[in-house]
């Protein structure tokens, strides 16, 4: 077998092909078929990997369900697997599932702990939907086995490796041979946030749900997300507020009207977070507008 032709390759191809149409919100049914003949090719080579490329099929057609049960198979044919699991993480990241992120961290953890590399991709996935306080507990574990703490995911953005290369784009080279998952940046004093959240009667998830909204919503819109900046806000009347900021892969005109009309959403949903000003959102865009000068 060439090595253009080894299962691993076939299956690299096929998941940065499935992640970018995840986050990109299509679901093109030729897309899809194509997957789904790739995961058929790996079946008999690698059942696992043929089972997660399927998941990605339903979770492109927002079969959410069926693609848990797809990846639940998955873990299942190599439990001892930690990129499964991670990925079944970014996946539910990308299609701003916080509610079942926060439910798999919980079953995954004391299986991912050790693996430094698996808990740091972790870290970076909870900050994204705005779980930053199971982000910031995972960073101090890893900084307790010593590993690198996150001191660089606090202190700078990371965008997603896979993010097209446009001029004007302002989003950072992740480097190369980085897999494709979403992440975020975050500085906050944690004792300060959950202090404030007790005292509004909120729990430490209550940031996540607005934040899942949205990433939900720009998926809709077809909007790609970069990444989520997330910054602690003190104030000096009344409780401090986390500030996301949703890095958006278009133009300030598309991005304004997004946000526009997801003020709406927030309003109809009554998020306590939101309401209580806990929290807010903001979708940047991250390229610039081309203007066509007329010179003659």
């Amino acid at each position: 077998m060439s090595n253009s032709a080894t299962p691993d390759t076939l299956f690299n191809n096929a998941l940065n092909e499935a992640f970018e149409a995840l986050k990109s919100g299509v679901n093109d049914s030729v897309a899809v078929r194509r997957l789904r003949k790739r995961a058929d090719d790996l079946s008999s080579i690698d059942a696992a990997g043929a089972w997660e490329l399927r998941a990605y099929t339903s979770a492109m057609n927002s079969l959410f369900d069926a693609a848990d049960e797809d990846f639940a198979r998955a873990v299942r044919l190599q439990p001892g697997n930690s990129n499964i699991k991670v990925r079944w993480l970014a996946m539910l990241c990308v299609t701003g599932q916080a509610a079942k992120v926060k439910a798999r961290f919980v079953e995954f953890r004391a299986g991912l702990d050790g693996n430094l590399a698996a808990m740091q991709a972790v870290i970076s996935l909870l900050g994204y939907v705005g779980l930053l306080y199971d982000a910031f507990h995972l960073r101090e574990r890893v900084a307790a086995l010593g590993g690198d703490g996150g001191s660089a995911i606090l202190d700078h953005e990371f965008g997603i490796a896979s993010a097209p290369d446009r001029k004007g784009a302002n989003v950072p080279d992740t480097g190369e041979g980085t897999e494709s998952l979403p992440s975020s940046t975050y500085k906050y004093s944690v004792e300060d946030a959950v202090d404030d959240l007790s005292a509004q009667g909120l729990n430490v998830d209550a940031w996540s749900e607005p934040v899942g909204c949205a990433i939900q919503f720009l998926r809709e819109r077809r909007l790609k997300v970069l990444a989520v900046r997330s910054s602690f806000i003190p104030h000096e009347y009344g409780p401090a507020s986390m500030h996301f900021q949703i890095l958006v892969d278009d133009v300030i005109d598309v991005t304004s009207i997004a946000e526009c009309d997801f003020y709406d959403v927030l309003v109809e949903r009554d998020f306590p977070i939101i309401l209580s000003g806990g929290a807010s959102i903001a979708f940047i865009p991250t390229i610039d507008e081309a203007f066509d000068a007329d010179l003659t």
